[in-house]
C-alpha cells in the first residue's frame, strides 16, 4: 500500500519560514545587551529595548490582526511595551511566535487567499489577500526590523552571530 502525497497548505510555506527564521531570531535576542536597553542610534529612532520588543511581539500581533478580514488603523495599538530584560524580550518572542503559528495554521485555503483589508476612517487603504498580507508583514516587515536590531548590535559592538551566512564574528561554515 502506498502512502497518500500529503497536499501542500497555501499557508505552510509561511510556517515552513516562520520556523526556519526562528533561530536566527532566538540567536539575536539573546546577545541583546541588558544594560543597553536604553541606547538609540539616534534621537529619532527607536531605542533598543523597544526595538526588540517590537521584534518579539510583531509576528503574533501580525497574524492576529491579518486573521480579521478588516480592521481600522484606530484599533491597532501604537506603542510597543519597554522591555525590562532579555529573558523578557526572549519569552515575549517565544510566545508570540507561538501565537503566530497557532493562527496561520488554522487558517484554511479559502481564508488565506480571501481578503484582509485596512481601513482608516472607514476608508480601505491596504487591500489584499490575507497570504500576502502575511507573507508582507508577518515575514519580510519582520526581517526588516531584525535586520535594524543587528545594526545596532554592531554599533554597539556585540559580536553577531550567523543569520544567513557567515558574519564578520562567527563562521558557521569554518
Amino acid at each position: 500500500m502506498q502512502a497518500e502525497a500529503r497536499i501542500m497548505r497555501i499557508v505552510d510555506p509561511i510556517l515552513a519560514e516562520l520556523n526556519q527564521e526562528a533561530e536566527a531570531t532566538r540567536r539575536l535576542l539573546d546577545i541583546i545587551p541588558e544594560d543597553k536597553l536604553d541606547w538609540r542610534p539616534h534621537p529619532k529612532a527607536k531605542s533598543l529595548g523597544e526595538l526588540a520588543m517590537h521584534i518579539a511581539i510583531l509576528q503574533g500581533n501580525v497574524a492576529e490582526l491579518g486573521n480579521e478580514d478588516i480592521r481600522d488603523v484606530s484599533d491597532i495599538p501604537r506603542n510597543d511595551p519597554t522591555a525590562e530584560s532579555r529573558e523578557q524580550i526572549s519569552r515575549t518572542h517565544s510566545e508570540s511566535l507561538e501565537k503566530a503559528k497557532q493562527i496561520v495554521a488554522a487558517t484554511g485555503d479559502q481564508k488565506a487567499v480571501g481578503g484582509w483589508q485596512l481601513n482608516k476612517d472607514g476608508q480601505a487603504v491596504i487591500s489584499m489577500p490575507r497570504n500576502a498580507f502575511w507573507r508582507t508583514v508577518l515575514l519580510n516587515h519582520f526581517y526588516h526590523h531584525r535586520g535594524q536590531l543587528t545594526t545596532y548590535l554592531r554599533t554597539l559592538d556585540v559580536p553577531l552571530p550567523s543569520v544567513y551566512g557567515p558574519s564578520a564574528d562567527t563562521n558557521p561554515f569554518a
